[in-house]
């Protein structure tokens, strides 16, 4: 395990230390649990958002809490201290940037504390504690948050959690394949099997969302490869006044993919 890397928390998860540039609103994160002030966080992101309703807005949100669900994985795996990113430490700052709304997680207090993941010896105790750890941050944690937001915008929260299910695969394929030892390699595969075998009460659900049966489909970008299709829509052809589908969204017929296919490689050939 080493020393966090800020910048790597701050691209991917939008976890900062930091000011916020211009922020045009802002919130203790903490507040999301409750749907009347969830729902006052809904109206100044879907401003800018531009979603066809607050419950596709909420839906999209989770676009954001993808960065808790990256550091907690991160910290938990590869990390030799930790950040407190409890709701409690989180002043949610929403940013505009070239017309688009992105949210950032300030953290109110960036002491950094030595986990006991980094002193534990035995591979079974290690794997306990953060079996533990991530038990509690999803439940008692993520849980309430997503719960406010789902209340605030009329939504269905398994098609919210089912939106962190793509971005969970995505750590765990993409990070294996990096220059770290096997020890974080174990520890990163380990936090992705654990958490997508939680408890469904857990997440507050009937079904444990996380997982899912891989689809493979062609990768347009990187023609002769394969990439993954999405669990779940995303909503993004319901933001932003109107968009296509995602090229691997599973609403896509086949042959509505292929036409996609062909288009994408057709514009990168020029």
């Amino acid at each position: 395990m080493g020393a966090i890397n800020y910048t790597w928390l701050e691209q991917y998860g939008r976890i900062t230390t930091g000011p916020v540039n211009e922020p045009v609103f802002g919130m203790p994160l903490t507040l999301l649990r409750h749907p009347e002030d969830a729902k006052l966080m809904l109206e100044a992101y879907n401003e800018h958002l531009r979603a066809d309703s607050l419950r596709s807005a909420a839906v999209y949100f989770m676009h954001s809490v993808r960065g808790l669900v990256l550091g907690i994985h991160y910290m938990t795996s590869m990390c030799d201290a930790s950040l407190n990113i409890s709701l409690e430490n989180i002043h949610l700052q929403l940013e505009v940037q070239e017309g688009r709304p992105v949210l950032h997680f300030q953290l109110v207090d960036a002491t950094e504390h030595v986990h006991p993941g980094s002193v534990i010896n035995g591979v079974e105790d290690a794997s306990h504690w953060r079996n533990e750890l991530l038990t509690a941050y999803y439940g008692e944690q993520l849980h309430p948050i997503i719960e406010g937001v789902a209340l605030a915008g009329e939504a269905n929260t398994g098609q919210m959690w089912a939106q962190l299910a793509s971005i969970l695969r995505w750590f765990k394929t993409t990070v294996v394949k990096m220059d770290i030892t096997d020890s974080e390699r174990e520890a990163v595969i380990q936090g992705y099997e654990h958490v997508i075998a939680l408890p469904p009460e857990i997440l507050g659900l009937r079904k444990n969302m996380l997982s899912f049966k891989p689809v493979e489909i062609a990768n347009p970008h990187q023609p002769g490869e394969t990439m993954l299709m999405k669990p779940t829509c995303c909503l993004h052809y319901q933001v932003y006044g109107g968009q296509n589908y995602c090229y691997s969204c599973p609403k896509l017929t086949k042959a509505e993919r292929q036409e996609r296919y062909d288009a994408i490689v057709a514009a990168k050939s020029g």
